[in-house]
């Protein structure tokens, strides 16, 4: 196969209205290479420097910002030259909830996790979600936690019934591949239960490695209508796109916004079958050349340098007939006029994440989003759990991780809305999520003033 070679390296709730408490919402522009709670952040603009453009001043974040909490109301500032109408389109994020009827507990590396609480910090942001009207919300995956696939061994309960905590107990691995019922497919129903209550549009679900430890890609297309394609391989493979309109047609400004979800778990050795799946064993090959403690310690980075740290077991990677169906999505979106926002669980851009997190040919698709930088506004992803930032040198396009809601302890709830307006996208953060504004300016420069040398390709 082509693409992947085994040799290459809280707030208080009322009866009226919903005011979430904010843990923070400093600005990216604020902090330098590193955040307040360990966020990878990189504030500095290469892009614009590199073509002699002037930064933009705190002064324009801010009032940027203002206009967004502004935007319901007649009296928002304007910015630049023109008048501003309030947002073209909003939508909702939400990253790693990880919910588990468990305990709390903490990482393998040992950060602290609020189990339940991501439950209810969840259902938090879907009321308002609901209320804000959103367009859609874009969950980045890991909906429940790989705990829930032995639930008693991390202090769960299992009754006779084989519920515990809002679900059943998995006996075995068969079990899970038959889709029988167990922790992880309850706990599943539990946040969708706990989503629900938004209905202004629709949820646009990527998955993790975190689903995959619990149920079969069949049963998660079932679940969180993740349209699964069945490649000649005899492969499941869930990627998708979904077009949004302007709320308001009647606006002088009528950006469609694409939103192009990838499936980072393509090239895996999760719930892929170890006699006849090409694909896993496509992941097994780059795992051996990669990572010297495969099989043994799969997960563990240990020894790794740099941008090999990559190759650990809980990550995938994109396999050729993704990657074309990518470039056919955004030469689509550039044809028709459309804008993108491209979703994965994993990261893409190294600068934005830690290595151990990045899907595994991360350059190939950063290199085909810089070939469509007149077209790609950004990208979103989780998996990181203290989130990240950075803006491509070569592009201009906005590389942003959001962190995870399961790592905010009660009664903070960790969540975004992002605001697209004609000239800048608005993250406003609700608990650990850093709210920011990136302007769009790269959209608009010609793609020969574009172009980046091979250095910057690689």
């Amino acid at each position: 196969m082509p693409t992947l070679s085994p040799l290459s390296e809280g707030g208080a709730m009322t009866k009226e209205r919903i005011a979430p408490a904010r843990r923070t919402s400093s600005l990216a522009y604020d902090g330098g290479s590193g955040g307040k709670y360990g966020e990878k952040y990189i504030s500095a603009d290469a892009w614009r420097k590199r073509r002699g453009m002037p930064p933009k001043p705190a002064s324009w974040a801010e009032t940027a910002l203002a206009s967004a909490s502004t935007s319901a109301s007649s009296s928002a500032p304007e910015l630049d030259d023109g008048v501003d109408e309030g947002p073209l389109i909003t939508f909702g994020v939400l990253a790693d909830i990880q919910y588990a009827p468990i305990p709390d507990g903490k990482s393998y590396a040992g950060n602290p996790r609020y189990y339940r609480h991501a439950k209810k910090a969840a259902e938090h942001a879907a009321r308002h979600f609901q209320e804000e009207r959103v367009q859609c919300v874009v969950n980045l995956g890991d909906i429940v936690d790989g705990k829930c696939a032995d639930v008693e061994r991390w202090g769960g309960v299992v009754d006779s019934d084989g519920e515990g905590g809002g679900g059943g107990f998995a006996s075995d691995e068969e079990e899970k591949k038959t889709g029988g019922t167990h922790v992880g497919v309850d706990a599943i129903d539990d946040v969708l239960r706990a989503l629900s209550s938004y209905d202004a549009g629709r949820i646009l679900h990527t998955y993790g490695n975190h689903e995959l430890y619990n149920l079969s890609r069949r049963d998660l297309g079932d679940k969180l209508s993740i349209p699964f394609k069945l490649e000649p391989t005899n492969d499941l493979v869930g990627y998708y796109d979904h077009l949004l309109h302007p709320h308001r047609p009647d606006r002088a400004s009528r950006m469609k916004l694409r939103f192009v979800v990838l499936d980072s778990y393509d090239v895996c050795l999760l719930d892929r079958c170890p006699d006849t799946s090409p694909k896993r064993r496509l992941a097994h090959e780059l795992l051996v050349a990669n990572n010297p403690n495969y099989p043994e310690d799969e997960n563990s980075p240990e020894g790794l340098q740099g941008l090999s740290r990559r190759y650990v077991a809980f990550n995938g990677g994109i396999d050729a007939p993704q990657m074309e169906w990518l470039e056919q999505s955004l030469q689509t979106a550039r044809d028709n006029d459309e804008k993108v926002i491209v979703c994965s669980h994993q990261p893409i851009h190294p600068d934005s994440t830690w290595p151990t997190c990045l899907i595994w040919n991360y350059d190939e698709v950063l290199t085909k989003l810089r070939e469509y930088s007149d077209v790609v506004i950004a990208s979103f992803s989780g998996h990181a759990h203290k989130g990240g930032y950075v803006r491509d040198e070569a592009s201009g396009v906005h590389f942003r991780v959001f962190p995870a809601t399961l790592e905010s302890p009660e009664p903070i709830r960790t969540y975004a809305m992002v605001d697209l307006w004609h000239d800048r996208l608005v993250v406003r953060g609700w608990g650990d999520c850093v709210s920011d504004v990136y302007d769009l300016d790269h959209l608009s420069v010609e793609l020969d003033d574009c172009a980046y040398t091979k250095e910057a390709r690689l």
